[in-house]
């Protein structure tokens, strides 16, 4: 059992290391695929802002709405009514 425990650690100790020597052994990426990624960086960003700027107009457009919905069915009185002093309607 302890043989068990003992070599489970070992390998837990050794596996990242070995992974790290071979992940550091790899090429670097060429001067292409530096621009490749650049490029679908540059386009995810653009369609991130994209999604921000579609989100705010529509947001606008919704507090356009409620705002022309709530001048449209107030009853409040228009200032150039002639109405007698006291009267219930104005």
């Amino acid at each position: 059992m302890r043989l068990l425990v003992t070599a489970a650690i070992c390998l837990g100790l050794i596996l990242p290391l070995a992974a790290e020597a071979q992940t550091s052994r790899l090429p670097s990426k060429s001067r292409s695929e530096r621009q490749v990624e650049d490029i679908n960086r540059n386009i995810e960003q653009n369609q991130r802002l994209n999604d921000v700027q579609r989100q705010i107009q529509t947001e606008q457009n919704q507090l356009r709405q409620d705002i022309d919905r709530q001048r449209l069915f107030s009853n409040t009185p228009s200032p150039f009514r002639n109405c007698p002093v006291g009267a219930a309607g104005c």
